[in-house]
């Protein structure tokens, strides 16, 4: 029985690991990660040379753009200027209370000015003018009640259902019931030198 597991043990063979072969299959593995890290790599510098030719695609687009904005800026500034040198001398008012103005111009849009001495308006014709004015009126945004008293004005635009008055700095005030004062509010910016054209 001895002899018989000496045997065994003996005729049993340690196990011997095979470095050639671990070798060749880390030089494998270390090969396809670097082969794959370098895929990665050209894709990922495709990506660059894509995103980059948008961008610039994007930012020639964009100068096109602004070219377009800045022209179309100029023609209408240019219509403007037309337009306002268009209209009629204003009218000189026979009153030199504005409470007493108002009430006679209902018929359109008239746009009102203080002189220091006198007042002077213009009706305003249908058209751009009276449109810009309209959505100056409509930009609910653009008005802001502030506390104290209306700041003196000396530009009015006169619409059918109220009367805003316009101060330098965007200041004025704006009367629901068609008076000569109301509260301070701000105004839409712009609006005070649009108005304030009318009159160059």
């Amino acid at each position: 029985m001895e002899r018989t597991a000496e045997r065994r043990r003996s005729s049993a063979k340690p196990i011997k690991l095979n470095y050639r072969m671990l070798l060749c299959i880390a030089v494998l593995v270390f090969f396809l990660l670097a082969l794959l890290f370098f895929i990665l790599f050209l894709s990922r510098g495709g990506k660059i040379d894509e995103l980059n030719k948008q961008i610039e695609t994007l930012n020639g687009e964009k100068n096109t753009l602004s070219a377009q904005v800045n022209t179309l800026t100029q023609d209408n500034q240019t219509m403007l200027a037309g337009l306002t040198a268009a209209l009629p001398d204003p009218t000189t008012a026979q009153t030199e209370d504005l409470n007493a103005l108002i009430p006679q111009l209902t018929e359109g849009v008239y746009v009102v000015r203080s002189t220091g001495s006198q007042y002077q308006y213009l009706s305003v014709p249908a058209g751009y003018l009276q449109d810009k004015l309209t959505a100056y009126r409509d930009n609910a945004e653009g008005y802001t009640v502030v506390e104290g008293d209306a700041p003196a004005c000396t530009c009015w635009v006169l619409f059918s259902d109220r009367v805003i008055g316009l101060a330098e700095g965007d200041k004025g005030f704006v009367s629901m019931d068609r008076a000569a004062t109301g509260s301070a509010t701000t105004v839409p910016s712009g609006m005070y030198a649009f108005v304030s054209s009318f009159f160059a």
